[in-house]
């Protein structure tokens, strides 16, 4: 039985915005006529092309650049780059800001390009579409691109993540995060935060809250777990701190009833009120087996059944 060829993680990829053709022969370097566009390579002035306002990608590592750098000395630009014309003799990147960057870095005049005739949309697709295929996008620039997009073309979540192959809870997972408070985001963007734990952390409902769980995940450097059980626990506070207003006894004794039970049993307690009329539930907290046994034996039980 032939095996079936794996699906892309992506719906689409380059070649379905930009047609696959074979490159002609390359064409001569020129410095100030505007180039046609060509189904070949062209030979761009490295001055002549500017970045892309679209471009997802907001941080590009020195190391890294210096090193193509040095490669492309040696080698020159083997991939091409992708642009666009946008008046007499300038060209703007579709794809290949990195390869551009580092060409400048090497001293190139000219590097190699396809020049496409291409819309807004398709740019910011087509680079959105080259970064996420890298799987090194961060977290806040994927969430940057993402939400970029729908404010420039307008769409729904789903539908973006169904033209880019992904789930929608994933896009609007990276998009929440834009949400976060200025503090979470530089704890992600510096990587002290991994994706898991902000998408964690961007699920608790008060600001105060998320910053303070934000932190101590940083400084401890606690596990995705960790911080999805401690996110959850807030939840659940924060839902039982509700339910007290509807509590099996009237609203404004329920605390003092509270406060009852916890100078009688020496810890902390809690009532909370369920779903049914005059129906809810009583917890009891304790920190050690010394507490634990301590509230049975106020209660009369013996701790120690055999």
């Amino acid at each position: 039985m032939s095996k079936q060829p794996t699906a892309s993680r992506l719906g689409r990829g380059l070649s379905t915005i930009i047609a696959a053709r074979k490159p002609a022969d390359p064409a001569p370097a020129v410095t100030s006529q505007k180039l046609p566009i060509s189904d070949g390579l062209s030979h761009v002035p490295v001055g002549a092309i500017t970045p892309n306002p679209r471009q997802p990608r907001a941080i590009f590592d020195q190391t890294a650049l210096s090193e193509m750098a040095s490669s492309i000395r040696q080698s020159g630009v083997i991939q091409p780059l992708i642009v666009r014309a946008v008046g007499a003799g300038r060209y703007e990147l579709v794809a290949g800001e990195r390869r551009w960057r580092a060409a400048k870095e090497a001293g190139l005049a000219n590097v190699p390009c396809l020049i496409r005739d291409i819309s807004d949309v398709e740019s910011l697709e087509i680079a959105l579409i080259e970064n996420l295929q890298r799987e090194d996008l961060g977290p806040l620039e994927r969430a940057t691109a993402y939400q970029g997009y729908l404010d420039s073309f307008g769409g729904t979540v789903e539908a973006l993540a169904t033209k880019l192959g992904e789930s929608r809870a994933n896009v609007a997972n990276y998009i929440r995060l834009l949400r976060l408070e200025p503090e979470i985001r530089e704890l992600v963007a510096s990587g002290e935060l991994q994706m898991g734990q902000a998408r964690a952390i961007a699920g608790v409902t008060e600001a105060h809250r998320r910053l303070a769980l934000a932190r101590m995940a940083a400084r401890q450097r606690l596990s995705v777990r960790q911080v999805e059980e401690l996110a959850g626990a807030q939840r659940d506070d924060q839902r039982e701190a509700k339910s007290v207003e509807k509590g099996p006894v009237g609203d404004t004794n329920l605390r003092a009833v509270e406060e009852a039970f916890q100078k009688a049993l020496g810890v902390k307690v809690r009532i909370s009120g369920g779903r049914r009329r005059n129906a809810g539930r009583i917890q009891v907290f304790y920190n050690s087996l010394e507490e634990f046994e301590a509230i049975a034996e106020r209660l009369g039980i013996n701790p120690r059944l055999e």
